[in-house]
């Protein structure tokens, strides 16, 4: 399974948050639309992380399903109990993604828009995975629908991480303000359809991407 290779961008992700941005200082004190999108980028890693850890747990109990549900439908289907676990954190995160695509439609950034778009459309690729290993009648067919869901698992991971990668780095000056700028489609990697690189812009109309909190 590609359990480790989402742990390791979890992980990952978690030290690009540092405390500093994490709801303390000035920034704490403002309206939660200025502090978009690392408000919901913050967010978004807390419940990606859930998902991996429910993941994991989730091929525990089919790897100690009993073997005789191998190809029968008979029996009790261990695996839809965190299944459904998985399901409510993952419907939480197109929540997120839903609300910051609309942010940045009445922002007029289209950048915004099409970022968390992209998001959003792996996060329902996540959900109708998840929801093939709930109806999976045996243990095979689990086998199957987890490893789909490994996969769109991991693919919205990366993608994530495109999107808010550096921005816990970038070190404006006051009253600049942070910004995501588009990277070109050649520096894009593997598995990216698109990605930010976090700097810093003096105004907001200078800024070719969207912009993220103003720097107090």
């Amino acid at each position: 399974m590609k359990g480790s290779a989402i742990t390791i961008l979890c992980i990952t992700t978690i030290a690009l948050f540092p405390p500093a941005l994490a709801g303390t200082g000035p920034m704490a004190k403002r309206r939660p639309s200025a502090d978009e999108p690392f408000r919901t980028f913050r967010l978004l890693d807390e419940r990606l992380t859930r998902l991996e850890t429910q993941q994991r747990s989730l091929e525990a109990v089919w790897r100690e399903a009993n073997p005789i549900l191998g190809h029968n439908v008979a029996g009790k289907r261990s695996w839809a109990k965190p299944a459904h676990a998985m399901d409510t954190t993952n419907m939480s995160i197109q929540r997120l993604l839903i609300r910051a695509e609309r942010l940045y439609r009445i922002r007029h950034r289209r950048f915004g828009v099409r970022l968390f778009r992209i998001l959003r459309t792996r996060a329902e690729a996540v959900q109708r995975d998840i929801v093939g290993v709930q109806t999976a009648r045996n243990k095979v067919a689990a086998e199957s629908a987890q490893s789909k869901l490994a996969s769109s698992i991991l693919s919205l991971t990366l993608q994530f991480q495109a999107a808010s990668g550096g921005y816990g780095s970038t070190n404006c000056s006051p009253k600049a303000w942070t910004c995501c700028e588009p990277k070109k489609t050649q520096d894009l990697r593997e598995g990216e359809q698109a990605a930010c690189r976090w700097v810093c812009a003096q105004k907001p109309l200078s800024c070719a991407g969207f912009v993220g909190p103003r720097i107090r």
